[in-house]
């Protein structure tokens, strides 16, 4: 089994083990004291951090086994613990290219890489105003690439739709801000977390792997009026 199959079974494993707590955890009502979950339907998110990409020869010609990459996304809470949304990002890594067949430097060498994920988020969300909120995510990945290389034509191209996998946790700020007391904004945004994610996807063009890994620091608000609700377990 390839590393991203693994590592999709896993994060399938665990969003199956998250569910099951809920339901397990569940009680009749009259039990069940009247606390309700909240959250906006809609949020937007932005990271940076690390790419470490799968593609071959990547240090060779860049001197790194890593790039720094961002993203922008949105996602929309079918309910608080459930969310689904897209994504797309940027990498970019300059290096000194190989001559063919002679072992030597040749050219500047520039890489740009752009990644987009469509993906299903489950959030370990069981009370309002929690903290801290684990997270997994599975999804859909494709990507667009440019290379460019000095005295040679540039290369472009679009990967085949791969998969993606993603685990991080969440803390939640608006229980640092005096004015909320762990509520809602009474502004546009109504929520704000800062997270930390590892993120992993594989695509391939022509033969090529695209993916690699990720570890991003990112910040994700919260927009519109309170939609998605669920009771508190």
């Amino acid at each position: 089994m390839s590393p991203i199959a693994r590592s999709l079974a896993a994060l399938v494993a665990a969003a199956a083990l998250c569910a099951g707590v809920r339901i397990a955890g569940a009680q009749p009502a009259s039990d069940v004291p009247t606390a309700t979950l909240v959250a906006p339907r809609w949020s937007v998110a932005v990271d940076v951090g690390d790419f470490e990409p799968d593609l071959d020869s990547f240090e060779l010609f860049y001197g790194d086994d890593k790039m720094t990459a961002w993203a922008v996304g949105f996602a929309y809470a079918f309910r608080p613990w459930l969310e689904a949304g897209g994504e797309i990002g940027r990498g970019h890594a300059d290096g000194v290219g190989i001559l063919t067949g002679q072992g030597v430097p040749g050219g500047q060498v520039d890489y740009t890489l752009w990644p987009a994920q469509a993906f299903v988020k489950v959030r370990g969300l069981f009370r309002p105003g929690q903290l801290f909120v684990p997270y997994v995510g599975v999804g859909l990945a494709t990507a667009y690439y440019e290379e460019r290389i000095d005295g040679q034509q540039k290369r472009t191209g679009t990967s085949e739709l791969g998969a993606g996998a993603r685990v991080g946790l969440e803390v939640y700020l608006n229980r640092l801000d005096a004015d909320t007391h762990g509520g809602y904004g009474d502004g546009p945004v109504k929520q704000t977390y800062v997270y930390l994610e590892w993120r992993r996807f594989s695509t391939e063009q022509t033969g090529a792997e695209l993916g690699g890994e990720q570890w991003l620091l990112g910040l994700k608000f919260g927009f519109g009026r309170d939609g998605a609700a669920s009771r508190a377990r």
